[in-house]
């Protein structure tokens, strides 16, 4: 069983999800983008131990927080997928510069590809490949025996009652359309959805009402 803390981070309140489990101090952080001494003291106030650094995407609103982390918790890994990994040290790549901040993660400990699973805490997290918003967005998928539902950190490729924006460089409308259709609605209607911005849904919620898919609703 995991238990999930959103704090809000940056400009562009991006979700950075504080992920742990019942009885370890370790924690894996998905899309630290901003607000670094919040994210830290929320650690340190809470014992815990960054030990994975999880980036959905490579943009600046999700990654703007993986130095600082690197620099308080030297050993936590920083995983993102191949397609995206050279954003992290580049800020053209990862458009930070377009708010006038010049974000460098350190490079990638770990490139994911789809259908991975990262191990955490004896718990598993399947990688879900969703290009579109990027070319190497990706979801993370928890769905075991002992949650009460599976869950889907989604970064920015399916929103309550949205979807990312694909007008960026990387971006390609139909790939995450058809990402979304072939990958994400063909999971569990239960599956909660913990999206990159804003507030969490369902994906029954989102095949049924999300605009961008309404003619293809009985799907």
């Amino acid at each position: 069983m995991i238990y999930i803390k959103r704090i809000v981070v940056g400009a562009l309140e991006s979700c950075c999800y504080i992920i742990t489990t019942e009885s370890e101090k370790e924690a894996m952080l998905v899309d630290p983008g901003g607000s670094p001494e919040e994210i830290i003291n929320h650690c340190h106030s809470n014992n815990l131990i960054p030990e994975i650094l999880v980036n959905t995407h490579g943009h600046g609103d999700h990654i703007g927080a993986n130095l600082e982390l690197r620099e308080e918790f030297p050993d936590i890994k920083i995983y993102i997928h191949a397609d995206d990994a050279p954003m992290l040290t580049s800020e053209y790549l990862n458009l930070s510069l377009l708010g006038g901040k010049r974000y460098q993660s350190p490079p990638a400990d770990k490139v994911l590809q789809h259908d991975n699973v990262i191990l955490f805490n004896r718990e598993e997290f399947k990688v879900i490949h969703t290009p579109g918003h990027t070319k190497g967005g990706i979801c993370l998928l928890y769905d075991q025996p002992n949650a009460e539902t599976p869950l889907l950190f989604s970064g920015d490729s399916l929103f309550n009652f949205g979807i990312g924006r694909t007008d960026l460089p990387g971006g390609d409308h139909e790939s995450l359309i058809n990402s979304i259709k072939n990958r994400l609605f063909t999971l569990n209607d239960n599956t909660v959805v913990y999206p990159g911005h804003g507030e969490a849904t369902t994906i029954l919620k989102e095949r049924i009402e999300n605009p961008f898919f309404l003619d293809t609703a009985d799907i």
